[in-house]
């Protein structure tokens, strides 16, 4: 008797919850960005299939993919040009919390999940490099809905492990750790 009390307490609570489970599905485009001895610039695209378990809660996957490029003259010889290039993808398990139901809606995300890097710089003098990165990272989030649309600052941590690396010579490569400032929007909205 008591199993059944709790089974059916569980499913009206989940019944009742149900109507406010909603399926999302999110793009966007925006800059992605590196600092470091070689500061590099370029442009990311992101899909973000999601659940809103309630209107302030969601959870869901973000598939993103990067190009960077970036360069340095050396200030004390300025004929010595360094040049570097990365591509990056991610695959991460997300979740976010809106912080008000309001038209204007700030909220704060996180995912973790793998991260694929591909480096490669070179140098007027002649030096090349070749890194490949792959592992497990962090992204937090924070930005605001505005509607459809959203804005957000996603910081991409990247501890992973060198699967190749080469250097012939002395050059400076593309950090692995890259922030991206996102515009998204949103594709459709089922409401369950």
């Amino acid at each position: 008797m008591k199993k059944l009390f709790i089974i059916l307490f569980a499913a009206v609570a989940l019944s009742a919850n149900a109507q406010n489970i909603s399926f999302q599905l999110v793009t966007g485009l925006g800059g992605a960005f590196t600092f470091g001895e070689m500061p590099a610039y370029g442009i990311s695209a992101a899909v973000e299939p999601k659940i809103f378990i309630n209107s302030n809660i969601s959870a869901g996957l973000r598939f993103e993919g990067d190009v960077l490029i970036g360069g340095n003259i050396d200030t004390d010889n300025p004929t010595e040009l360094t040049v570097g290039m990365s591509s990056r993808t991610a695959q991460l398990i997300k979740a976010e919390y809106y912080f008000t139901d309001m038209k204007a809606r700030p909220y704060a995300g996180f995912g973790i999940g793998r991260f694929t890097q591909a480096n490669i710089g070179t140098s007027s003098a002649g030096d090349v490099s070749l890194q490949a990165v792959n592992g497990f990272g962090v992204a937090p989030e924070v930005g605001i809905a505005l509607g459809g649309f959203r804005i957000s600052a996603i910081y991409n941590i990247v501890p992973g492990k060198e699967l190749v690396e080469i250097e012939l010579g002395d050059t400076r490569e593309v950090a692995k750790n890259y922030l991206v400032i996102q515009m998204s929007w949103k594709m459709f909205n089922i409401n369950f």
